[in-house]
């Protein structure tokens, strides 16, 4: 490589999209651990005799955590930078897991599955705080899609990862192996990230005329902001909705497979994978055409994206079918992955930057009570009417809330 193209290299090469890069694979480990429960639902009920509202309490109370967890991450994040709550988060959820795998009690494993909540609550909001801090406002629907295909990557390989481990090994090892990866990642990360960009860059000066125009915000004035910002109050409502339908089927869909269609575990985890594997697709897709072709409005996506949803789970509700029923999964995950980034994008537009992780953290509360609910109440449904077309009835209801709240959203800034 000659000096000419040297240059031009580090001219494409930015500094921010290193920090990008490194961020897409701190949160892909998160997830590792979030969902290693998930695809071992099935090992861990025929060990321990649990029922599936059992398994949904101990989900139930890990997406709880994570929830309360969100907003005192964000609003850190703001105050002592994102880095050392990302940090701090990981080391928390990689313990928490480790500790999970001992256990054999049922309050003994909701007890560390709710710390490792609490851990995994620290990473989103203070990322996206980091995104806001180095991508242009013109840039961060398409940065937020890109960071978000790790959750598609990292998902599937979550997957396959516990299929494989809890088949051959028990469901125990998952539980190891997930934080063995991520904690030299976080290393990485606590070397190389810083949380601004430094001075002599473009966006840098960027950060600093946006921060001449907006108002300073005190401790309490931030939450005091958000909490009565009606637009960010309907944002998170519609959230809520989506993170429900979301991790119904992130968690549930290997049990509903596996039960259903009397699946081997190995099979049935690579057939869940389709569900955040379309997410490669859809993530980038959505921030690309919010910020291009609809320059930078968010809404009518949203729009879309419910409308089928909300298509695509009546109708699973009602097959029997395997091939019908695989169409229509991957339907729900394409435009459920086509919007989650856009609230965000949403949020970073309508809030000052001061307030970014503050916001992001309120509005991942929000969304993941919505995670919270579903899995207590999709293990309930499970067991009280024998089948899953409750659970996806119930998503449909849900698909038809959150389309109702985002038409009244208007996509100002604060």
């Amino acid at each position: 490589m000659n000096a000419t193209q040297l240059v031009n290299l580090k001219r494409w090469w930015q500094p921010r999209y290193t920090i990008l890069l490194i961020m897409w694979l701190v949160y892909g480990c998160f997830y590792l651990n979030r969902l290693a429960l998930g695809p071992v639902i099935p090992l861990i009920i025929e060990d321990l005799n649990f029922s599936h509202t059992q398994v949904g309490l101990i989900s139930s109370f890990l997406f709880a955590f994570y929830a309360f967890a969100q907003f005192p991450a964000g609003y850190l994040s703001d105050i002592f930078g994102p880095k050392k709550i990302i940090t701090i988060g990981g080391l928390t959820s990689a313990l928490a897991n480790l500790l999970f795998s001992t256990g054999s009690s049922l309050f003994y494993l909701i007890g560390f599955q709710s710390l490792n909540g609490a851990g995994q609550g620290g990473a989103f909001g203070p990322i996206v705080k980091l995104i806001n801090n180095w991508f242009p406002k013109s840039e961060r629907g398409r940065a937020l899609g890109i960071h978000n295909t790790c959750v598609s990557v990292f998902s599937l390989l979550a997957y396959v990862l516990a299929g494989y481990l809890g088949k051959t090994f028990g469901w125990r090892a998952v539980f190891w192996a997930a934080p063995i990866i991520l904690l030299p990642v976080l290393f990485i990360s606590w070397m190389i990230v810083e949380d601004n960009p430094p001075n002599n860059t473009e966006i840098k000066v960027e950060y600093r005329l946006k921060k001449t125009t907006e108002k300073s915000y005190r401790n309490l004035d931030r939450l005091k902001v958000i909490l009565t910002n009606k637009n960010m109050i309907l944002a998170c409502f519609a959230f809520f909705c989506l993170m429900y339908i979301t991790y119904c089927n992130l968690i549930w869909l290997p049990a509903y497979l596996y039960e259903s269609y009397e699946l081997s575990i190995i099979k049935t985890v690579f057939l869940a994978g389709v569900y955040p594997a379309v997410g490669l697709v859809a993530r980038p897709l959505g921030g690309f055409l919010s910020d291009v072709p609809l320059e930078g409005r968010r809404k009518p996506l949203l729009l879309v994206g419910f409308f089928f949803i909300l298509l695509a789970t009546f109708f699973l509700a009602n097959t029997a079918y395997l091939k019908w029923a695989m169409a229509l999964i991957v339907i729900v995950g394409f435009f459920d992955q086509l919007i989650q980034s856009l609230f965000f994008a949403l949020e970073l537009d309508m809030l000052p930057s001061e307030l970014a992780g503050t916001g992001a953290g309120f509005l991942e509360a929000g969304g993941h009570l919505g995670s919270m609910s579903a899995m207590l109440f999709t293990g309930l449904l499970v067991d009280l009417f024998g089948t899953y077309k409750a659970v996806f009835l119930s998503l449909s209801f849900l698909a038809v809330t959150g389309f109702v709240v985002a038409i009244f959203i208007r996509e100002d800034k604060a």
